[in-house]
Formats: structure tokens, sequence, C-alpha cells
């Protein structure tokens, strides 16, 4: 039988480490130390009876009842949650929180005013803020566990509902020495031939770029996996690689990186959509709608530089 003190804050831990396929990450993201969530692991499969996790590269991965267990947690965070919405619905409490994600891209580009905009004409509305990998906050959406997220859009669309804002397009981030820098444009053979910079494999902005080098038969000759593209770029301005990063984020690091020289790939041919996540079905409330009407007009293609 499980233990009385295995409370939800342990499946929650769970739920953050299989998504996350680390411990590390899944620290952060409870802001808990790292010990401790080990540590809440180790509870939890000796509580279950089995191991839950293996080594996996430099992280973890799920093994067959960790998957089963992230099956039945699923199910009952969101029991939780919907729980807990209907509570406040009757209680008239839901009307005035709103919980809202976005992937760290979104949230250091653009997400601060039309934010800042709504709390001015809603300040009796609390909102609760999640920030994560796009893929994250597309699961967290479809969920149910946010009311809305703002991210690259997921390819699969089941349960969502999509409002493009703007499309990305890329360009090859070079330190501004580097020799490749020297030209006008660069080739995706020109960067494999360095360390590449990228996402983890992941991410729907690492398979877009593995998708470009497959098309030209183009095998990298080294790749560095960091986390966010802003770790990305910092890793192009310390000379570690090359990098592909969306033309819009490389315009707004100018004052940040000067080091980083920005040059158009050739036949790259690649793009992603950003936009809002709503899960399919679900009926807005007026305030969710002003914000998505204000997200629309800040972060719009016409907003675009």
């Amino acid at each position: 039988m499980i233990k009385n003190d295995l409370t939800l804050d342990y499946l929650k831990t769970f739920w953050s480490v299989a998504t996350h396929g680390g411990m590390h990450r899944a620290a952060e993201e409870r802001n808990m130390t790292q010990p401790a969530v080990t540590r809440q692991m180790a509870i939890l499969s000796r509580e279950v009876g089995t191991r839950l996790f293996e080594r996996f590269g430099r992280g973890v991965r799920l093994t067959a009842a960790g998957e089963a267990l992230l099956k039945e947690t699923d199910q009952i965070l969101r029991a939780v949650d919907e729980g807990l919405t209907r509570v406040r619905d009757v209680a008239g409490a839901d009307r005035h929180r709103l919980s809202l994600g976005s992937s760290h891209y979104v949230a250091s580009h653009g997400l601060a005013a039309p934010v800042r905009t709504f709390r001015a004409r809603f300040p009796d509305v609390q909102i609760d803020f999640e920030c994560g990998s796009s893929e994250l906050i597309a699961r967290q959406v479809r969920e149910g566990r946010l009311d809305l997220g703002v991210a690259t859009l997921p390819s699969r669309s089941e349960g969502l509902r999509r409002i493009p804002l703007w499309r990305d397009t890329f360009e090859a981030a070079l330190f501004s020495e580097d020799s490749l820098a020297q030209g006008d444009t660069v080739s995706l053979g020109d960067l494999s031939e360095r360390a590449l910079v990228l996402p983890p494999s992941t991410s729907t902005t690492r398979a877009l770029i593995e998708r470009a080098l497959r098309r030209q038969r183009i095998s990298p000759k080294r790749v560095i996996e960091l986390a966010t593209l802003e770790d990305i770029a910092a890793g192009v301005a310390m000379w570690l690689g090359v990098s592909i990063l969306p033309r819009r984020l490389l315009a707004g690091l100018s004052p940040r990186f000067p080091e980083i020289a920005a040059r158009p790939i050739r036949r790259f041919g690649e793009s992603r959509e950003l936009g809002i996540l709503i899960r399919k079905g679900r009926v807005l409330r007026p305030s969710e709608g002003a914000l998505i009407d204000l997200l629309r007009e800040d972060l719009g293609a016409a907003k675009e530089e």
C-alpha cells in the first residue's frame, strides 16, 4: 500500500522529470534542489516497487513501469486541475485567474508589453505564468493545465486550437571573427564544418534544422545541445560553434551580443510558425479573449521587423 505521506507533490516532480528527461531541469522547474528531486524519485520508486527511470545519455528515460505511471499521473493531475476549476467556477473565483504559458523565446521577445497592457485593463485578474519549452507548453494546454499558451505551433494539432501570430525565418549565427562571417551568405555545408550549437533533439526547431540538413544530405561534424535559443546565442558569442537561429531573435540580441554576426543561409528553405494555443472545445472567458486580442495586436505578423 502506498504511504499516505506520498503526496501530489511527488507526482508533480515525477511528471517534470519525465517531461524534461533529467533531474536538473526538473529541479529548476519545480524550484527544488537536484538532490531533493532525486530523493523524491527514489522514494516514489520504492513505494511503487520498481524502477521508474533508467540512465540515458546525460539524462534519464522512463522504464515500462514509468510510462504506465506517467499515464496515470496525467489523469490524476488533470482531474485535480479540473476539479479545482469547477470549485472556482462555483465560487466565482476562476473569473479572476488566468493561467498563461509561454516558450522561453516568446517570453523574452515581446510578451511583456501585451501582458502589461492586459494587467492595466484587468487589474483584478491574477495571472499564473509558466515558462518552458514549446513542446511542454503545448502539452499543458492540451491537458487543461494552462488556459492559454504562446509558443511554436506544433505540427500535430490534436486537441488544440491554434491562432498564428508570426512566422520565423532563420539565419546563421556566427562569431564575428569567424571566416564565415566575412561573406554575405553561408551554406549549410559551410556551417556543418563547424560545431553546430543546436536546441534539444525533441524540439520543433531542431526538427526543422535537421530536415534542412537531410534534404541536402549533410551530416554535421559535431553537435552541441543547449536548452534554450538564448543559451545557444551565448554559446555562439563564446565561439563554441555556429548556429541557426530565428532572424527575429538575432535582431533583438544585437545589443547584448554585438560579437554575433547574422548571415542568410543559402537554400535553407525552412521556417516555423508561432502563435496562441487553446484547448479545443474550451469556452473562453472575456478576459482571455481580451488577452488574445492584445497578443495578436502586439505580436502579430504586422509587428515583425
